[in-house]
């Protein structure tokens, strides 16, 4: 996450789905600096919480901020890893054309860019 999404402070933020409160209402605030863990048990709301804080989902309640930037603008500068990745089911070569393509990079540039990097190393 780069310095200028943080911090991101969810403002009364709650989320419901099929009619029930799922999350919520919640005043945090992940800041700059140490590392911050978040723990609970299964169904806790962990990934729905990093869901909500990377644009994934949009609260049914609340506002969520990020830095100094929009909403558009800060979900493009972070990054989510995702407990079943999807990622490593492709090639390398794969992954790389399919993160290019996540940043707007025209599908016909693709395959040299991608190459251009992986020669890097």
């Amino acid at each position: 996450m780069s310095a200028d999404t943080l911090p991101i402070a969810f403002e009364g933020v709650a989320f419901d789905a099929g009619g029930r409160r799922l999350l919520g209402p919640l005043d945090l605030a992940f800041e700059a600096g140490p590392l911050t863990v978040v723990m609970g048990p299964n169904g806790a709301g962990k990934s729905l919480l990093l869901r909500l804080a990377h644009g994934l989902l949009v609260p049914s309640a609340g506002r969520i901020r990020c830095g100094a930037l929009s909403g558009a603008e800060a979900t493009r500068r972070q990054a989510m890893v995702f407990e079943r990745s999807v990622l490593l089911r492709r090639s390398v070569a794969a992954n790389v054309r399919y993160a290019l393509g996540l940043r707007g990079v025209p599908r016909a540039e693709r395959p040299a860019r991608a190459a251009a990097a992986l020669a890097r190393g």
